[in-house]
């Protein structure tokens, strides 16, 4: 078995290094079955999407979010970071990387995003997270639905792309279990088929996403979000994208803390009940 590849010492190389080891055999398989034509691999990299604002929530990330911010600037043409009152350099880091901050109210992530969309001007936005686990590289990905009048909310599917996170621990199991439970639970009320409705990294139409009133102040805002879109008559609809493991900091969300709990399950019923209305048209 190879060595494992080192994560770079430079965090503008972080994603690029851990997809060495597997880019190559990925490229020369759809060349030899003629799907790919290899001229198109020395075509210039296509610009920045000036219709995408990408928000990245972050709160002591300052070991991953240059490399956050770096690669969400090849695909979308502004980034926004909203910053929740770091004690590290994380605000000076992101802003020396190019994106823009912004300082949260303290009210958590959901009151964040909601606070960063306030800013945004263009007609989609992506949400991405902080640390590494979201590869920017699926943002064009996410996007294509929406441009193309396909879907109004796109939700990236670690079921689907697979994640480096969601096995081995008890933590991880429980992550696992109760992100099945409430993704089946949102199926059965309505009548959708959801594989992931717990991941951060989705992109939405941002009138949409104005027209939702969300008001979920914490990391439930993913469940609401998808709940008022289903219930509006939305088009949601998922693609694969793989979530890497966390390199550096640790994850904001306690799982022993019965007040998450409380508000996962508070949120889902309020979610679950909320009456149907019009497919916008």
């Amino acid at each position: 078995m190879p060595p494992a590849t080192p994560l770079p010492s430079t965090p503008d190389s972080y994603f690029g290094a851990l997809d060495a080891p597997s880019v190559a055999p990925r490229v020369h398989r759809p060349i030899r079955l003629g799907l790919l034509d290899p001229a198109t691999l020395a075509a210039p990299a296509p610009a920045p999407d000036p219709d995408v604002t990408a928000i990245i929530p972050a709160r002591n990330e300052a070991e991953t979010i240059a490399a956050v911010v770096q690669a969400c600037r090849e695909y979308a043409a502004h980034v926004i970071v909203i910053d929740g009152s770091s004690t590290d350099a994380t605000p000076a880091v992101a802003a020396a990387a190019g994106a823009r901050v912004l300082r949260d109210h303290g009210q958590g992530k959901g009151a964040a995003l909601i606070q960063a969309a306030a800013a945004v001007t263009t007609p989609y936005l992506v949400f991405v997270d902080a640390d590494g686990s979201h590869d920017p590289i699926d943002i064009p990905r996410l996007v294509a639905p929406l441009r193309a009048n396909q879907a109004d909310h796109v939700g990236g599917s670690r079921l689907l792309g697979g994640s480096d996170e969601l096995h081995g621990g008890g933590d991880e199991f429980l992550r696992l279990a109760g992100s099945a439970f409430i993704t089946y639970l949102i199926n059965l009320r309505f009548g959708s088929r959801l594989s992931d409705s717990q991941n951060g990294f989705r992109a939405l139409r941002t009138d949409l996403f104005h027209s939702l009133r969300l008001r979920s102040r914490h990391t439930t805002i993913e469940m609401e979000m998808i709940m008022a879109t289903l219930a509006r008559g939305a088009r949601l609809a998922e693609v694969p994208t793989h979530e890497r493991a966390r390199t550096a900091g640790y994850s904001k969300i306690s799982l022993a803390s019965p007040l998450t709990w409380l508000s996962y399950g508070s949120h889902l019923v309020r979610g679950l009940c909320t009456r149907r209305t019009a497919p916008t048209p």
